[in-house]
C-alpha cells in the first residue's frame, strides 16, 4: 500500500514537473489588433529580427526554443472571435457588430510570447492570408 502511495507521489511529481517545462516554453506577453503593414514594417526594421517566416518555418527556425504544436493550435484559432467586414467602424454593414470584433483584410492579430531563450516570438495571422506569420526578435526592442 505505502509502496502504491510512493510510486503515485513520484508519477505526479515527474509529471508536473513535466507539464511545468511545457508550460514555460512560452509565455504569452500580450495581444491585439495592428494593420498589417505596421507588423511587417516592424518586423524589418533594425538588427533585432533574427528571424521571418511563415507557420510552416517556425518549425525549423534555429531561434524558436518552444512549443511548435501550440503555436499551430494558436493560429488556428487566432482570428477566432472576430468578423471579418470590409472597413472597419461604425457603419451601415457593420451594424450590431461590436467595433472590437470586428477585423479588415489590412489588420491582423498578433500575439506576442517571450521564449525561454530570452526572445520574442511574434505570431500574427490576418484574414487575407490562408497562413500565420511570425518574427523572432531580441527583447531590447519591444513591440
Amino acid at each position: 500500500m505505502i509502496n502504491r502511495m510512493i510510486v503515485g507521489l513520484v508519477g505526479a511529481v515527474a509529471s508536473l514537473t513535466i507539464l511545468g517545462q511545457t508550460a514555460i516554453a512560452q509565455t504569452e506577453l500580450r495581444s491585439g489588433v495592428v494593420q498589417l503593414v505596421q507588423l511587417r514594417e516592424f518586423a524589418q526594421q533594425g538588427t533585432n529580427t533574427l528571424s521571418y517566416g511563415t507557420l510552416a518555418d517556425l518549425q525549423v527556425d534555429p531561434n524558436f526554443t518552444g512549443d511548435f504544436q501550440s503555436m499551430v493550435n494558436t493560429a488556428a484559432a487566432i482570428l477566432d472571435g472576430y468578423t471579418i467586414v470590409n472597413r472597419g467602424g461604425y457603419f451601415p454593414e457593420n451594424a450590431g457588430i461590436p467595433r472590437n470584433q470586428q477585423l479588415t483584410p489590412s489588420e491582423a492579430v498578433y500575439r506576442v510570447y517571450s521564449l525561454d531563450n530570452g526572445y520574442e516570438l511574434v505570431l500574427f495571422r490576418t484574414p487575407s492570408e490562408n497562413t500565420s506569420e511570425y518574427f523572432i526578435r531580441t527583447t531590447s526592442s519591444r513591440f
